[in-house]
């Protein structure tokens, strides 16, 4: 099957728009100040990263049955999964009680703990991306009857009806900080947030978007930007506190940026080629992408807790990121190399 380069290269940079939000978290604490609007600049420009991951999944994994069973579809997704996802979890769960929660570990209520926060991701709050992609790889088997070529009409209502009720309307009703409306229930059905990404991912790789689209949908993602940037920063002053909804990915302003960061890359890149020698590099980090996800919140939360950098500074913004980000590539390419612990990563 032939290899999309371009998708290497939009994880390793999905990857490092990861660590990028986790390390400008001084935009959920401070309201008004410089350093604070520069945060939320920054928290809105890499919101991208994680529906890129999305996109990259359906891409690849909604046309599973042309090359494998379904059941070499689950062992192989699920373990790859599921193991990270138990052993990190138990892991965080360990390093949170050490430093800060303190439950006897004689006591068989903290492991009922441990347990309470595997199902309700208490443990380790980033981690709710799991779920989600459980949710897809369990999904997967209905969803491939649907994603088809000769069922792009199909696919594009389910996308315009998902950007309709999840993008504008339920996204209505959470920047106005009410109860969304009666119908969502109903109509979550096939609807949930998540599935426009995987969907749109796997559109745009079997219906590429002409150059007048890309340039359309470009236009819309910056002035998407924009309007999060805006009015993130003037409704918080507004309401005295930090309104986080409005740049959410599941909004119609997040869906847009996100789809036109990861159609740029498809387009700029979509026939890249690289030489043995870089494929194998980007094929390396892009694959250590997992691994970089659920260690690098103990680099940022280490540099934190010991106060390195100052809060709101150039350095916590920018520096730390990169740093960050290449302690935990090397990290994940070395744990790689442990026989009992490469399934981690």
């Amino acid at each position: 099957m032939k290899r999309y380069y371009y998708m290497d290269v939009l994880n390793i940079f999905a990857t490092f728009a990861v660590v990028m939000l986790h390390s400008t978290g001084y935009a959920f604490w401070n309201v008004g100040d410089a350093p604070w609007r520069e945060a939320v600049v920054l928290q809105v420009l890499f919101i991208f990263a994680v529906p890129v991951f999305f996109m990259i999944s359906g891409a690849n994994l909604l046309d599973y049955r042309l090359k494998e069973e379904t059941s070499s579809f689950f062992r192989k997704r699920l373990h790859r999964i599921a193991i990270p996802f138990l052993f990190w979890t138990i892991v965080w769960f360990i390093y949170q009680n050490v430093q800060e929660w303190h439950h006897p570990w004689s006591s068989w209520h903290t492991y009922a703990r441990l347990f309470n926060g595997l199902m309700h991701n208490y443990v380790q709050p980033i981690f709710w991306f799991f779920y989600i992609i459980i949710g897809f790889y369990l999904s997967a088997p209905l969803l491939t009857k649907i994603f088809t070529v000769e069922n792009k009409a199909l696919v594009q209502y389910l996308i315009v009806l998902n950007l309709i009720i999840n993008g504008v309307i339920s996204y209505y009703y959470q920047v106005k900080q009410q109860d969304d409306f009666a119908l969502i229930g109903g109509f979550s059905i096939g609807l949930s947030g998540s599935i426009v990404f995987f969907a749109i991912g796997w559109y745009l790789k079997h219906f590429p978007l002409a150059k007048r689209q890309t340039h359309l949908l470009t236009i819309a993602g910056l002035l998407s930007v924009v309007i999060m940037i805006v009015a993130t920063i003037v409704l918080s002053d507004r309401r005295g506190q930090y309104q986080h909804q409005v740049y959410t990915i599941w909004g119609i302003f997040g869906i847009t940026w996100s789809v036109a960061v990861y159609n740029l890359f498809q387009r700029w890149l979509i026939n890249f080629q690289p030489k043995p020698r870089l494929a194998r590099l980007l094929k390396n980090v892009a694959g250590a992408s997992l691994g970089v996800y659920v260690i690098h919140d103990f680099f940022i939360d280490t540099i934190s807790r010991q106060g390195f950098l100052k809060n709101g500074s150039p350095e916590q913004f920018y520096g730390m990121p990169v740093l960050v980000w290449l302690l935990s590539v090397l990290l994940v390419l070395l744990i790689k190399k442990i026989p009992l612990l490469k399934e981690t990563v």
